[in-house]
């Protein structure tokens, strides 16, 4: 018979059971009282607290919560330290028996492995080692990289902020499982690239945000309470983001620019779609962060107008750049304005060139309005004057003869300040077209002159308080203005062109916007005679592209309401010199004709209305017979249209065609025209309707072949239906004569005698490439509303993007496809594979730990 190997219950066995047990329950109270407590004072010390919540804490429930985990705490750790006592005085007095011996032994290595687990778990969090899984290493931050992080000072810390918007992309204005699946995959990887930034120590701060968790608004006012620049980033992100935010600077990055999804590759398998991923690289990303505070590339753009600038007037909203400001700003960029002419707010004076900064011009327009307001006041004190003088002299005019009164009433109502008042002028004319007065009819008159001069002098007061008023107002905002000293003085400087250099001599990009057609359907838009410019102006515009920086111009169509299409300036020449071709005629589409058909059948002009136009076009290769690369500019729009499987949409009205000139593709490395129109439209020098007098349509623009015999047959001036070039880029050296003033004349004569002797202009071809000519980049597209407006679309947004990097010379910064893609699980998984991957979640985990059990059982029982 087996012996029982159980023990003797005693009352000695009892207590120590009873003992542990209240040791146990001790310590289990202490823990849930300590980690109370701990929530308590996190939320104590916590400045998202509302006011006065504190104060609160000590009174009602919550100072009964307090009080509760407190004496949780006190006598858990009473009971624990009780219960410690009596099993050391147990092992002291009862260590010498065996069976207790053995039980010490066992409760102590027991508490060995737990404190050896503990210290284990702890020590790992902070000694511990990550291993990126990739063969080329695409989530770590290259060496090279983190020895630069490294030198970053700690007393600057750069703030790291992961914004989850849940959307990811604006080109995608629908959440489908393809970038749901991206953004879960991006976000995942994002995180993980961010700890490391963690392990540089107090040189980052890292924080991420997700706009869909409570407490969200806290979160970003705790965070930016001392940076608005930060919090305004926040605010107008539009998707998925991560800002770098040092010394008062912001840079952002969308999820896109880490990670682009690639939806069309992702779909290229039918039945089995993978979610793919181009990885644009951790350097990047690294590089945002060595950039953050640094230097801002410095773009200008420059205007004839304040209203035409980054500034948002009332009622100006369709022609400002506002949106291209934001664009550019959020992507890292300083923008500012130039205003290039001014006098425009007085009429006395003619417009003349100027350099304005938008300050300077609005300080202008400020005072002009200050004038035009104490001139209103001067007018309408005027006014009461007058009337106040003849509501004095009627009581003595009555008085008079009647003769008298006669020429009194003639003078009264031929007087500019009585003009408007009809009843009076009615009476009047009714009074001295009779043959004799009456005491009737100058009784009435009488009446109606004192009436509305009672009513006048009442209206011209009012009028002269409100223009006192508007007076105030207006000379309250000069004398704020005039409070920057440096824009009073700057506003002295009457060297157009030394104060012009001044300002772009600090500038990386120069944009030059001309917004002038915008739609021949509803007739807006600005004359194109307006933008043009000094010949000072354009020296200084020479001088900055010859120092190779790059230019941006935006040149909108020549057309005239009036007549022939206006005559180019100086800029078109600098263009023209750089390979860019400018025509003066307009494109139209069939759309808009037929807008203007519907038009002309209700018989008016402009009641056409908004058309429907086909999209833009852009190259997908080089030119038929070169054997130039893609355009880079039209190589990253593709690229980013893949993100939403679609060619990136941008609808524009009334371009001007733009081409590259001949010969000037060989100079180039990538095919130079990149944006076309569709091939629904023809070149028009008329794109206006026309009226007689009486309202009537005379004519309508329409597609008129050039005749066979004229000489524009065959050339680019020739009148045909099709697609029109209306983007370059050029990337190429200065031309010579810019360099050598003698080079253009004695290029002139080579061409004379080329066909006679050809050695002159060889010897002048290798006279130009030993000159010292620095590598300029321009882009000019046909349409000055391009990039216009309050805030701009996601496809004219990434054109711009793409535009200025690469003329900033920002490569890095364009999407790039030929990295290896990093394809993902199936995000579209059929009903077989489905049920496959869940039963071995479910079934097949736990049997392969079952089967590892199991065997380690019988292991065991064979030693």
């Amino acid at each position: 018979m087996a012996t029982d190997s159980r023990q003797r219950t005693t009352w000695g066995s009892r207590f120590r059971f009873a003992v542990r047990a209240l040791g146990l329950m001790g310590l289990l109270a202490c823990t849930v009282g300590g980690v109370l407590l701990g929530a308590e004072q996190r939320e104590r010390l916590s400045e998202f607290a509302a006011p006065g919540r504190l104060e609160a804490v000590a009174q009602g429930a919550e100072g009964e919560f307090l009080r509760a985990a407190t004496l949780a705490v006190l006598v858990g750790a009473g009971l624990a330290a009780l219960t410690l006592v009596l099993e050391l005085l147990s092992a002291l007095l009862f260590g010498g028996f065996r069976r207790t011996a053995a039980g010490t032994s066992a409760t102590l290595g027991t508490v060995a492995a737990v404190a050896l687990l503990a210290f284990v778990n702890v020590y790992s969090f902070t000694h511990y080692r990550r291993i990126d899984c990739t063969r080329d290493q695409r989530f770590t931050l290259p060496a090279e990289l983190q020895t630069e992080l490294g030198k970053l000072r700690p007393n600057a810390p750069t703030t790291i902020v992961v914004l989850q918007m849940h959307n990811f992309g604006t080109l995608a204005p629908k959440r489908d499982s393809y970038t749901k699946a991206a953004e879960e995959k991006v976000t995942e990887k994002v995180r993980d690239l961010v700890d490391q930034f963690r392990e540089f120590g107090p040189q980052f701060n890292v924080v991420v945000l997700d706009s869909e968790a409570f407490g969200y608004e806290d979160q970003v006012r705790q965070l930016t309470k001392d940076a608005p620049e930060l919090k305004g980033a926040i605010d107008d992100a539009p998707e998925n983001s991560i800002f770098f935010h040092a010394n008062g600077r912001v840079q952002r990055l969308s999820f896109n620019e880490f990670m682009q999804l690639d939806k069309t590759a992702s779909k290229e398998a039918p039945g089995a779609e993978n979610l793919v991923l181009l990885p644009q690289g951790v350097d990047t990303f690294a590089r945002r962060v060595l950039t953050v505070q640094e230097r801002r590339p410095k773009v200008a753009v420059c205007v004839v107008h304040e209203f035409l600038s980054t500034a948002v007037a009332e009622g100006t909203e369709q022609y400002t750049v506002a949106g291209l400001k934001r664009a550019l700003t959020d992507n890292g960029f300083d923008v500012v304005d130039v205003v290039l002419k001014k006098n425009w707010e007085d009429p006395t004076k003619e417009i003349e060139p100027a350099a304005y900064t938008l300050d300077e011009s609005k300080l202008e327009r400020l005072e002009a309005e200050a004038d035009s307001a104490r001139d209103a006041v001067q007018g309408a004190k005027d006014d009461v004057k007058v009337l106040t003088q003849l509501r004095a002299a009627l009581d003595t005019v009555l008085r008079q003869p009647v003769r008298d009164r006669v020429d009194f009433y003639n003078q009264l109502g031929q007087g500019a300040r009585v003009r408007e008042w009809t009843e009076l002028i009615a009476a009047f004319r009714r009074w001295t077209g009779g043959p004799q007065i009456t005491a009737e009819s100058e009784a009435e008159l009488q009446g109606l002159v004192r009436s509305g001069l009672a009513v006048q002098l009442k209206r011209s007061e009012e009028q002269v308080r409100e223009a006192e008023a508007e007076q105030r107002e207006a000379e309250g905002k000069v004398k704020a203005a005039q409070a920057d000293e440096r824009t009073v003085q700057d506003r002295r400087i009457a060297d157009v062109k030394a104060k012009l250099t001044r300002l772009v001599s600090d500038v990386d990009l120069l944009i030059v916007p001309r917004h002038t057609l915008v739609n021949v359907s509803i007739r807006n838009g600005v004359p194109p005679a307006i933008h043009q410019l000094d010949k000072k102006q354009v020296e200084v515009v020479k001088e900055f592209m010859k120092a190779g920086k790059p230019v941006l111009a935006c040149m909108g169509s020549l057309a005239s309401r009036t007549g022939p299409p206006a005559e180019g300036d100086g800029f078109d020449r600098l263009l023209r010199d750089r390979g860019v071709e400018l025509k003066r005629d307009t494109v139209l589409f069939d759309a808009e004709r037929k807008a203007l058909a519907s038009a002309r059948a209700g018989g008016q002009i402009g009641g056409g209305g908004p058309t429907t136009i086909p999209p833009l076009v852009f190259a997908e290769g080089a030119p038929a017979g070169s054997s130039a690369a893609p355009n880079p500019i039209a190589a990253a729009l593709r690229h980013s249209g893949r993100t939403v499987e679609q060619k990136l949409d941008i609808k524009l009205f009334s371009p001007r065609p733009v081409y590259l000139a001949d010969g000037w593709q060989d100079k180039l490395k990538f095919a130079g025209e990149f944006v076309f129109t569709a091939p629904a439209g023809w070149n028009e020098e008329k794109p206006f309707p026309t009226s007689d007098q009486a309202g009537r349509v005379t004519y309508i623009p329409r597609y008129d072949p050039t005749p066979a015999d004229d000489p524009k047959r065959n050339t680019r001036a020739e009148e045909r239906k099709g697609s029109f070039p209306i983007g370059v880029a050029v990337e190429s050296k200065i031309p010579a004569a810019w360099v050598n003033e003698d080079y253009e004349r004695e290029q002139g004569a080579a061409a004379l005698l080329s066909p006679l002797d050809g050695t002159f202009a060889a010897g002048l071809s290798v006279a130009a490439a030993a000159l010292d000519r620095p590598t300029q980049r321009t882009v000019v597209f046909g349409s000055g509303h391009l990039f216009s407006g309050p805030r701009l679309e996601p496809p004219q947004e990434r054109l711009l993007l793409h535009s200025v990097n690469w003329l900033t010379g920002r490569e890095d910064r364009l999407p790039k496809a030929d990295v290896p893609a990093w394809k993902y699980p199936r995000v579209e998984l059929s009903e077989r594979n489905r049920a496959l991957w869940r039963s071995g979640a479910l079934i097949g985990l736990p049997l392969i730990a079952a089967y590892a059990g199991l065997f380690a059982m019988m292991r065991r029982r064979t030693r």
